[in-house]
């Protein structure tokens, strides 16, 4: 197929032309695509700097009510409430964090503002580290993977045009009756590839930072491996798309609501908000901390 494009190519007037052309676009296409990856960047850790710069007023206020056992004055209830709030604007902060500081928000109970302070922490360590790997460390691979990255998008479109120049050019595809199976199976490739191609892309052009989009990741290299299957022919095009749907049907269950596991705090889809003052005797050691005092609502010193 490429030695008859090559020939066809050659024989044209303006081939040189039509060559220098596509090596622009291609080029252009590289270079748009580096762009937008170190600005994607930069925005990125700008973001994480002003996130470990809101967070890390709420983590001294929390450290400083661990120290005192959750007593503290009327100031510095308001004190602790403005920094919460604060750390609502913190995007790089996760949903589930946040749902906590909302929930703190609306009752600051000793137990809850523990376990907030414990994942703010978890949390601004593991931004604090990402930065300094960014800023300071040099790895062996990252300067490949800084080129090859940017290809992402010449490679999608070089594969897409010669996926369309097979489908309309070679095949002739479009002016193939389907009034049989085998006129079909044509078809079905011409699909499988075009699923290949935006799934590769995906896979490709994704950011290599956190375990977030693992899954993600992994779903589409099992879409893209289908591929593989039109090695053996063409008989096995309708097996390697039937595999591929699966794959991305199953996705949007897989990568769906947050698990039980995942939710910010034991028995918290069960508290009942309107009803927390008359649950003051939750015992606060279910919640993995110790505490001498009774739970009680940091909106005053308490007068033990």
């Amino acid at each position: 197929m490429f030695q008859r494009w090559l020939d066809n190519l050659s024989s044209h007037p303006d081939a040189t032309f039509i060559l220098l052309g596509v090596v622009a676009l291609l080029l252009a296409a590289y270079l748009w695509s580096a762009t937008e990856i170190r600005r994607s960047h930069e925005r990125h850790m700008r973001r994480i700097r002003d996130t470990l710069y809101i967070s890390t007023g709420l983590l001294g206020l929390l450290t400083i009510w661990e120290h005192r056992k959750y007593e503290a004055s009327v100031q510095e209830h308001h004190e602790l409430l403005q920094a919460m709030q604060a750390c609502k604007t913190a995007s790089c902060l996760s949903p589930q964090l946040q749902e906590q500081i909302r929930d703190c928000v609306k009752n600051e109970d000793p137990a809850r503002l523990a376990l907030m302070h414990k994942a703010l922490e978890r949390e601004c360590t593991a931004l604090s580290d990402e930065l300094s790997r960014n800023t300071y460390s040099v790895h062996w691979g990252r300067a490949i993977w800084t080129i090859l990255r940017p290809a992402a998008e010449p490679a999608a479109l070089t594969a897409t045009a010669l996926l369309i120049g097979k489908v309309f050019y070679t095949e002739r595809i479009p002016s193939t009756s389907v009034d049989s199976w085998d006129n079909l199976l044509p078809w079905f490739q011409a699909i499988s590839l075009m699923l290949t191609i935006l799934y590769g892309y995906l896979l490709w052009s994704s950011p290599k930072r956190g375990t977030s989009g693992a899954l993600v990741r992994w779903l589409s290299l099992f879409i893209a491996l289908c591929s593989l299957l039109h090695l053996i022919g063409l008989a096995a095009a309708p097996y390697a798309l039937a595999l591929q749907l699966i794959l991305f049907v199953s996705g949007f269950g897989l990568t769906g609501s947050r698990s039980r596991s995942e939710r910010p705090y034991a028995g918290h889809a069960e508290m009942d908000e309107n009803s927390s003052q008359s649950s003051m005797v939750m015992p606060v050691h279910e919640a993995g901390v110790e505490d001498t005092h009774s739970p009680v609502t940091p909106r005053r010193s308490a007068s033990d």
